[in-house]
């Protein structure tokens, strides 16, 4: 059972000093959301229970609502009497067809905003903070760091949500599925370098053959990758221009963000395994 949203009441009379507490609730939405819908399919995603949002729209719903936060922040710091109403249909959820992207990319872009309104707060001084216009639903007077708590209200109720369905859908394992490298797509990223992988919820496997004199410029991702050459050898250039020469049996663990780039001196075949998962990562920019 679940409280409605519009039937909840808000005093707004937190002191200025718990922005903190607002600001890290705030902040923990992104990790708590992967967290929640962790192993589960695209399909399971975009599912819809009759007219309730799918997991995606939850979160394709807390990116627009970012923007009203954002928008009421700068109206208080401008001094502005009434505070922008909220679309209480929801139509820029509805219009935005967030069933019609992959997770990663409604994940993200919530992600990036959400960033922006951390750093907006993060701006403000106690004076700010404490600055009063009237919001028009509750007629209440709300502050600045009111809407931060607002904020991880509303986070708490959609990720209350996004924990029930992802529950309900974990009951119900996908079938597992057996194929050979041979069958799953080809594609080069860049010159000399083949590819094929199998791209799940929480890591990727990616099968490399890196021909003889192909070189990976040093780069950096966000995910965490083990490099496992099967033949050949490689010589892997590191942090510090620290080099590496390794050959079959041999196996490389960086962490998220360490540079790296790659050189084949002979012809070799490297197993990748990345988490998290991601469409694309450093060679497909090159």
């Amino acid at each position: 059972m679940r409280e409605a949203w519009t039937g909840r009441t808000f005093a707004f009379d937190y002191p200025v000093e718990r922005i903190g507490v607002f600001q890290s609730r705030v902040g923990g939405a992104t990790s708590r959301i992967r967290a929640a819908v962790r192993g589960l399919t695209a399909a399971q995603m975009t599912a819809r229970q009759g007219e309730r949002w799918s997991l995606q729209e939850h979160v394709g719903h807390l990116f627009e609502l970012d923007w009203l936060h954002l928008r009421r922040i700068e109206e208080l710091c401008a001094g502005k009497e009434h505070l922008t109403a909220a679309d209480m249909d929801n139509k820029a959820t509805w219009d935005a067809n967030y069933n019609d992207r992959t997770f990663d990319e409604v994940f993200d872009t919530f992600a990036g905003r959400r960033h922006q309104l951390l750093r907006r707060l993060s701006e403000l001084d106690a004076d700010t903070l404490d600055r009063t216009s009237l919001h028009p639903r509750l007629e209440t007077p709300m502050r600045a760091v009111d809407v931060a708590f607002f904020c991880a209200e509303h986070d708490d109720n959609h990720i209350a949500a996004i924990e029930s369905v992802a529950r309900e859908a974990q009951t119900t394992a996908p079938d597992p599925v057996s194929c050979a490298w041979d069958e799953l797509p080809l594609d080069a990223p860049m010159d000399l370098l083949e590819r094929r992988r199998i791209i799940g919820s929480d890591a990727m496997i990616s099968h490399i053959t890196l021909h003889k004199g192909c070189k990976v410029p040093v780069h950096a991702h966000a995910n965490e990758q083990f490099a496992c050459v099967l033949s050949g050898k490689v010589r892997f250039t590191l942090k510090d221009n620290e080099v590496r020469d390794l050959g079959a049996g041999d196996v490389l663990h960086l962490r998220a963000h360490s540079p790296h780039g790659a050189e084949a001196l002979e012809t070799a075949v490297v197993l990748d395994i990345f988490s998290p998962p991601s469409e694309t990562t450093g060679i497909d920019d090159k």
